[in-house]
C-alpha cells in the first residue's frame, strides 16, 4: 500500500508542501495509487519516493503518476566493525561552536545528493537542504553523534550519525571540505567514530551510484553492498 506522509522540515526549506511517498504497490492494488497521490502531487507540492530496484511494478506507476528517477541509491553494510582508532588523528566530536563552520562546509561540499542530481532543483536550494541538514545536528533534530575533523586550524570534515537501533549505527552524513581532500580525514572519522560512539554490530552508509568515488571508497574501507534503490521526485505545477 502506498501512503504520503508530510514532510514539514523540507517543505520549510523548499518553501512549498513537502511529502515523503512510502509503500509498495502490488498489481491488484493500481487503482490505490491516484488516492494516495492526490495532495502529495497537487499544486506546487514536492513530493519523493524510495523504492528497491526489484520493486519494478512500483517504479513504473509512479512514473506513471508524474515521478522521475532522480537518483539510484546504494547502502553498504559493514557487520561487527573491528577497527582502531588512530589517537594523532585530529578528529573529535562536534561541539555547539562548530555550527556555522560545519553548516558552511555542508552548504558548498555535495553535488552527487538527490538534490543535486535532481534538475529541476536550483543548485542554492539543494546547497541549503544540505547545510540546514547539518546546522539540525546542532539544534537536536537530527543525529545521535557528530564528528569533526581540523586541518590547518579549520573545521575540514564532519561526518553526522545516527542509531538506528541499539544495535546499528548510520552514517547519515559525511563530508570533506574539496581542497582537504586527499589527506584520510574520511577515513579517520569513521575509526573515532566506531571507536568512540559504543559497541554497535552493524555500520551501514548510504550513496549514490553517480558517486563513483563514494563507492570505492566504502568498498575499499570494508564495506558490502546490502541493497540499491531507485529515488523518485514529483515536482507539483
Amino acid at each position: 500500500m502506498i501512503q504520503a506522509t508530510s514532510d514539514p522540515w523540507l517543505a520549510q526549506v523548499m518553501s512549498r508542501p513537502a511529502y515523503r511517498i512510502s509503500g509498495l504497490l502490488a498489481p491488484a492494488e493500481a487503482d490505490q495509487l491516484g488516492a494516495a497521490l492526490a495532495i502529495a502531487t497537487a499544486g506546487p507540492a514536492f513530493a519523493y519516493a524510495r523504492v528497491p530496484t526489484h520493486e519494478v511494478f512500483t517504479v513504473q506507476a509512479l512514473e506513471s503518476a508524474g515521478f522521475r528517477v532522480v537518483d539510484s541509491g546504494v547502502t553498504f553494510e559493514m557487520k561487527s566493525p573491528a577497527i582502531q582508532s588512530d589517537a594523532k588523528a585530529p578528529v573529535r566530536f562536534a561541539e555547539k561552536r562548530d555550527e556555522g563552520e560545519v553548516s558552511r562546509l555542508a552548504r558548498n561540499a555535495f553535488k552527487y545528493s538527490r538534490f543535486h542530481l535532481d534538475p529541476l532543483v536550483p543548485r542554492e536550494q539543494a546547497d541549503e537542504i544540505k547545510a540546514q541538514w547539518a546546522a539540525n545536528y546542532f539544534q537536536g533534530k537530527r543525529g545521535d553523534f557528530m564528528v569533526v575533523a581540523e586541518r590547518a586550524g579549520e573545521i575540514a570534515g564532519f561526518l553526522q550519525l545516527l542509531k538506528a537501533s541499539s544495535d546499528t549505527l548510520v552514517i547519515d552524513l559525511i563530508a570533506v571540505a574539496e581542497k582537504h581532500r586527499g589527506h584520510g580525514l574520511a577515513t579517520q572519522m569513521i575509526r573515532f567514530a566506531v571507536c568512540a560512539c559504543g559497541s554497535f554490530g552493524r555500520l551501514q552508509v548510504g550513496t549514490q551510484a553517480a558517486n563513483v568515488g563514494s563507492l570505492q571508497f566504502y568498498q575499499r574501507f570494508g564495506f558490502g553492498i546490502m541493497a540499491t534503490s531507485y529515488v523518485l521526485h514529483c515536482h507539483g505545477s
